[in-house]
């Protein structure tokens, strides 16, 4: 009888282990990838609510008009994704 009280603890202290470990690495990568998940989001979000809309977009949200490009800091270049232009 004690033996098997033994194994069900084991058991539960093995599982709670599991637990913690899955937790920490669940934290560890939502911290260490969190700014990109946030971009991500963020850009998804952003052609969802502009899916009809024909105007593009700088990287500040004011609007860019039909024909021309925005200017990028020296060694970047403007790249249209989507309706909104970033500098790469």
């Amino acid at each position: 009888m004690r033996r098997q009280r033994a194994k069900q603890g084991q058991a539960l202290i093995e599982y709670a282990f599991l637990m913690v470990l899955l937790a920490t690495i669940s934290i560890a990568v939502i911290l260490l990838a969190g700014n990109q998940l946030k971009t991500a989001y963020n850009d998804i979000s952003f052609e969802f609510n502009h899916l009809t809309d024909s105007n593009s977009y700088a990287p500040d949200g004011s609007v860019v008009p039909p024909g021309t490009t925005i200017s990028c800091t020296p060694g970047t270049q403007p790249v249209l994704r989507g309706h909104k232009w970033k500098c790469h």
